[in-house]
């Protein structure tokens, strides 16, 4: 294995470990090691260089008894590795339809955003119960890079999280933006979601509770 190929592999590996910490918030370096098939030197070593790029920092939980544990998650910086450079040019063009038609227009915009979505998607959802509905939007929703994860939830409802917003800096001017995704997952899924988490708000993900009506 010459240079050239090493350096390869180690930016392959430091994506995949950011992607982790991007989907996972927190992490050990045991828990890494085991998701990456590396080892745990390895998964260190990685860890330090991105530290040096000031992409990750450490945690510090202290426990019950014995030494505290040492987990690791993103700095604010690494939200930018995240962003797809189009966010800027959107809001451009956002301002120019606040500033001439009003507020108003923007929701509209959303609106109208939203049907469209709907109007090209819908028909894919018919006949399928709500599990394979959810498992539906959730690939859509991982196409378009949102880094979904669906769990059950132990009161009979469905946690659907995303742990990227490809639209983040839209939607933290917009707010319209994260109401659109939420009419959204409710038209398509035909029960109640609420939104539990909001990375527009500070949060570190966006969830969803979806109720099964099984609870």
């Amino acid at each position: 294995m010459n240079i050239q190929s090493l350096h390869q592999e180690d930016r392959s590996t430091r994506r995949a470990l950011l992607i982790l910490l991007k989907k996972r918030g927190k992490i050990s370096i045991q828990e890494a090691a085991e998701q990456l098939g590396i080892s745990g030197v390895a998964v260190r070593r990685h860890i330090h260089e991105l530290q040096k790029d000031q992409y990750v920092q450490t945690n510090i939980q202290r426990q019950s008894a014995g030494r505290p544990a040492y987990l690791y998650s993103l700095t604010e910086k690494a939200g930018a590795l995240f962003a797809n450079g189009y966010d800027a040019l959107v809001n451009d063009l956002i301002d120019e339809v606040k500033d001439k038609f009003g507020v108003g227009q923007v929701s509209r915009l959303f609106d109208r955003r939203k049907e469209k979505w709907l109007r090209k998607h819908e028909n894919s959802f018919q006949g399928l119960d709500l599990e394979n509905r959810v498992e539906r939007l959730a690939r859509l929703q991982e196409q378009e890079g949102y880094m979904v994860k669906v769990e059950k939830g132990g009161d009979g409802t469905i946690v659907f999280e995303e742990a990227n917003c490809p639209i983040y800096q839209v939607a933290v001017r917009y707010r319209q933006a994260c109401q659109c995704e939420l009419s959204l997952f409710q038209a398509l899924l035909a029960v109640p979601v609420v939104r539990t988490e909001c990375m527009a708000e500070g949060g570190r993900k966006c969830q969803y509770r979806i109720n099964s009506g099984q609870a």
